[in-house]
């Protein structure tokens, strides 16, 4: 039983992450990096916040953009999340 419990929380715990290169400008790599991210629940439910460049340099407060990677983290294909973080000063 605590095989079937280990696994099953092994199951669980695992996800599956992918981040790509979006864009690269001629600006020097700062010190900041913003973020922003949405989660969706079975790829209906979610997804509404603003995820995208802008949002994350305003997170991060940026105003010079050096470069911008998009990420996805899909746990067990239930729970997506989807982000972008920009890096600048």
């Amino acid at each position: 039983m605590k095989l079937v419990l280990g696994i099953a929380i092994a199951c669980c715990a695992s996800s599956c992450a992918t981040t790509t290169p979006v864009a690269a400008t001629s600006n020097p790599v700062g010190n900041k990096c913003g973020v922003a991210k949405t989660v969706t629940v079975l790829s209906i439910f979610g997804g509404s916040a603003d995820c995208g460049i802008n949002k994350a340099a305003k997170n991060g407060g940026i105003t010079r953009i050096s470069h911008v990677d998009s990420y996805v983290k899909n746990y067990l294909g239930i729970v997506t999340i989807y982000g972008t973080r920009v890096y600048g000063e």
